[in-house]
């Protein structure tokens, strides 16, 4: 008998395609066990004896043996095939066994070559043959089993399971118990302005080769509303496609300090930076974003030449978002915008009104520190909204590539007591220009560590659905997860946002150190802690844990540093937004 080897793929690929769900790009995985089902109806492997030894499933060879053995094997699949048409009964769930027959049968008179014998059965077909043992893979009933193992040839009927994982460097068990998060996901090979995000600091004395991944909570901010105001937005493109799970639109357009709610959907706002696009690719773009489940809302502001905001428009949008605070889950409010007021200026009382009643409704709210290079504590005047106490103020930390981060404040970014946190300075996502074209961009500036922040702060929130977080909690845990991941400049200090995961592995699970920095290898297990070069092992290694168990054309295009501008003739005070430069590219470059 000859198996067509294109129909064998064909129904391989039906029989799984059936037993698919849903699929996702990243890995997930969690804390239950995947058990074997003991029940139920399932695709079982049938060892099979052959006495007549080979018996090729993908080769036209003939001999008398083969001959011999394809009719034993086609005998041995029609009297199982009528096993399971006799005992249909057996099945649970019967209907499965139809569209099985259906699909195979479709796939069989689509079959255009005649030189290659196909089984006539539905059900059941070889899938491996060596030397005397021949495998059957068919879909039975729990009832049919015990039957199909009394018979002659037959060594054993196995259910069919999943026992098979990819060697990977990192122990998803250890993952699981120092975060406590109910499962994990990782994004593979991510841009460095995640990957600083999952993990404690990377330190080449210990580990071999830096991790790229992105591990988060598989909820990845789930049901919680990130509401960015910001200069434009467009939202019709692959980052935010994933519009089934979540909700990614404009909420509102603000000018001349008025709301308006007409018009709008995945576009919103014209601007030339292309500021909003960014910011909202950061927190919640699906591939370079930290919470590409949250649900993404923008507010435009009209920008002006020079990247300036008028006062009235970031009024307007805090008012817009002030009155209907109880209409978002958990919101997130992300502010990429700001300038320098002194304490007695109106705009800074009101401003300052406005964000502590979002607050006190329920809201967070997270800034960015700014690009001036400054300490904010050494000035008179304040950078607004980033110095209120009730904003989490997000500064930057210097990491350009791959092979260059030391853990230092950005030289550009401003730093001081009243930044609550640091993020990854440089990035690179993709935007929209036009709801047509994506490109890619590089850019830097802490407009943008801001939103990985939000992002990350809802993923938090999402793991813990039924927990009410406030802002003095939401610090507490950032400050709790950043605790040992101090980052610095010459005359300060401050702490990098990480999302609960420390452990730090290396992608070719070479270690020169133990404990949690180092793949969280045991102090125990010197086997696998490698000696680097002429170093030996250090005598203290148990000192290294942490004590948390639980060429393409581009264009440039920069703003300059906020500072204070005189009045416009309509007697308002413009704002300049927060330094970045952002660069274009036509195509994805390697990490």
């Amino acid at each position: 008998m000859k198996f067509n080897i294109n129909y064998l793929y064909l129904l391989v690929f039906e029989l799984l395609l059936i037993n698919i769900v849903n699929t996702k790009n990243d890995k997930t995985f969690s804390n239950e066990n995947n058990e074997i089902n003991t029940k139920n109806d399932d695709y079982y492997l049938i060892y099979v004896n052959n006495p007549f030894n080979e018996f090729k499933i993908y080769s036209n060879e003939k001999n008398e043996k083969r001959q011999e053995s394809q009719v034993f094997i086609e005998s041995l699949i029609n009297d199982i095939n009528d096993l399971i048409i006799k005992n249909k009964n057996t099945y649970q769930h019967p209907e499965k066994l139809n569209e099985i027959e259906k699909n195979s049968k479709l796939k069989k008179r689509n079959n255009n070559n005649n030189n290659t014998f196909v089984s006539n059965s539905d059900y059941i077909y070889p899938i491996s043959s060596v030397n005397e043992r021949v495998v059957l893979y068919a879909y039975l009933s729990k009832e049919l089993v015990n039957d199909i193992k009394s018979r002659d040839n037959i060594i054993d009927c196995v259910q069919n399971s999943a026992s098979f994982t990819l060697h990977s460097y990192y122990n998803i068990n250890d993952i699981l118990n120092e975060t406590q998060w109910k499962n994990v996901s990782i994004r593979e090979n991510a841009q460095i302005h995640l990957s600083l995000l999952s993990q404690g600091k990377y330190d080449k004395n210990l580990i071999n080769q830096y991790d790229n991944n992105y591990y988060y909570p598989s909820s990845a901010g789930k049901d919680i509303d990130i509401i960015i105001i910001d200069s434009s937005f467009h939202f019709n493109y692959d980052e935010f496609s994933n519009t089934r799970s979540r909700i990614v639109q404009c909420a509102a357009n603000v000018k001349g300090g008025i709301v308006y709610t007409d018009n709008i959907d995945y576009y919103c706002g014209e601007s030339e930076f292309f500021h909003g696009e960014i910011v909202a690719d950061m927190a919640g773009g699906l591939l370079y974003g930290t919470a590409n489940n949250a649900n993404i809302y923008g507010i435009s502001l009209p920008v002006g030449d020079k990247g300036v905001v008028n006062e009235n428009d970031i009024l307007g949008g805090l008012q817009y978002v002030y009155e209907n605070i109880e209409y978002f889950n958990k919101p997130i409010i992300n502010i990429s915008i700001g300038g320098f007021h002194r304490r007695y200026d109106q705009i800074y009382k009101q401003y300052e009104s406005l964000i502590n009643s979002i607050t006190n409704k329920g809201g967070t709210i997270v800034t960015a520190s700014g690009n001036d290079k400054i300490n904010l504590d050494n000035i008179s005047r304040y950078l607004i909204p980033c110095e209120f106490k009730n904003t989490i103020c997000v500064g930057g930390i210097y990491n350009p590539t791959y092979y260059e981060f030391d853990y230092i404040i950005d030289p550009n970014s401003n730093y001081g007591s009243k930044v609550d946190v640091y993020a990854p300075y440089y990035i690179f996502g993709s935007i929209s220009l036009d709801n047509q074209s994506q490109i890619y961009i590089t850019g830097n500036g802490t407009s943008f560590s801001a939103p990985l922040v939000s992002g990350l702060i809802a993923t938090i929130m999402s793991d813990n659905p039924q927990k009410k977080f406030t802002l003095k909690t939401i610090k507490e845990i950032l400050k709790e997860n950043g605790k040992s991941e101090i980052v610095s400049t010459k005359d300060s200090t401050g702490i990098l946002a990480n999302n609960g995961k420390h452990i730090v592995y290396s992608t070719d699970d070479i270690y020169y150190g133990c404990g949690i920095y180092a793949g969280n290898v045991s102090c125990d297990d010197l086997s696998r802690i490698k000696i680097k070069s002429t170093k030996t092992v250090p005598s203290n290694l148990k000192m290294i844990t942490n004590t948390n168990t639980i060429s393409a054309d581009t264009t440039t295009t920069t703003t300059k540093p906020p500072k204070i501008l005189p009045n416009n003739k309509n007697g308002i005070t413009t704002t300049l937004i927060v330094t970045t430069t952002i660069k274009f590219t036509k195509t994805l470059p390697t990490n």
